[in-house]
């Protein structure tokens, strides 16, 4: 049977109390390492591997976890990086909002103090709340990067500089010069999984389904589609695990992938937890939905996807004059 490469990760923020109350993140450093070791273990139970993205503060401070992780088969050689949290804030920008000055700074910065905790340099990347621009991808491959997960296929998130329209859904070589495009940098993109069926929009008080047509790309109005993250206060995973599923399949996806996300910042220790039982029924919801496609669920790291994407030949587009 066809495999479908199941990647799960989190991105890993530092405490609140070191950047803002209403940020994503954990209320202290004790809760960010029983939130990760929870998380992991509910992974595991189902075979599957975790890939965390790494702010570099969490990389000083909780190296010698992420060590013991990598024992264990995780992969933690990826930067997550909120530019605005970093630095106490020197650069007051989202990650997307940067100039090419500005944005290769940042990056060496980050590098710099990861390498320096975890006796290694990162070699993935994912900007926070998946903003990004044009320039992006040539500055990683230029600082060494040789892959990450850097986009959100149907975000548009415009005061966040997160806009993913028409962004490719499944894994790929980035492109020089358009970040939704396939393109033939030696950088591997791993897209997070989402459900084209279905439109979501808010304005910052409820997500409500709209059609595609109606989202409205006003700066105060956040667009997008439904993923396997946990956090959602209301989902139908099994839904959303079969729709993507189909998706994949139908879209011949050379790299079959299902890649979900979250944050450091619920407890994934807690079997009563909210979050947690969520994310039990997510793992369940895609391994049923990936056997009732005829397919078998493979636990994978962003390693070995980035490994099998740059392995292939160049799938890029050509030149269309019309």
């Amino acid at each position: 049977m066809e495999t479908l490469h199941v990647v799960v990760t989190m991105d890993v923020e530092p405490p609140i109390h070191d950047t803002h109350p209403t940020a994503t993140g954990p209320a202290s450093w004790a809760d960010s390492e029983r939130f990760i070791r929870g998380y992991v273990d509910r992974a595991s139970e189902f075979g599957f591997p975790v890939t965390f993205f790494i702010h570099p503060e969490v990389a000083v401070e909780q190296a010698g976890l992420f060590g013991e992780l990598r024992e264990r088969g995780c992969c933690v050689e990826g930067l997550h990086l909120h530019p605005w949290k970093f630095r106490d804030g020197v650069y007051q920008s989202h990650f997307g909002g940067l100039g090419e000055n500005d944005m290769r700074a940042v990056l060496s910065e980050a590098v710099s103090m990861w390498q320096s905790a975890m006796g290694r340099r990162p070699l993935y990347f994912r900007p926070g709340t998946f903003s990004a621009n044009d320039l992006m991808y040539r500055v990683l491959v230029d600082l060494g990067f040789r892959g990450g997960s850097c986009s959100l296929p149907g975000r548009v998130w415009p005061r966040m500089n997160a806009v993913w329209t028409g962004a490719a859904p499944d894994p790929h070589r980035a492109h020089a010069t358009f970040r939704q495009l396939v393109g033939s940098l030696p950088f591997a993109n791993m897209p997070v999984s989402v459900d084209f069926s279905r439109t979501r929009a808010t304005t910052g008080i409820k997500w409500q389904e709209v059609a595609p047509s109606a989202a409205s790309l006003e700066d105060n109005t956040l667009v997008g589609h439904l993923d396997m993250r946990p956090d959602w206060q209301e989902a139908d995973y099994e839904t959303i695990a079969a729709n993507i599923t189909k998706q994949v399949r139908r879209r011949g996806a050379t790299v079959p992938v299902m890649n979900c996300i979250t944050h450091n910042d619920n407890d994934y220790s807690d079997p009563g937890d909210r979050v947690c039982r969520n994310f039990v029924r997510a793992m369940q919801a895609i391994v049923n939905a990936a056997g009732a496609a005829g397919m078998t669920p493979v636990g994978t790291t962003l390693e070995t996807i980035v490994d099998l994407v740059l392995a292939e030949p160049d799938r890029s587009f050509g030149f269309i004059h019309t």
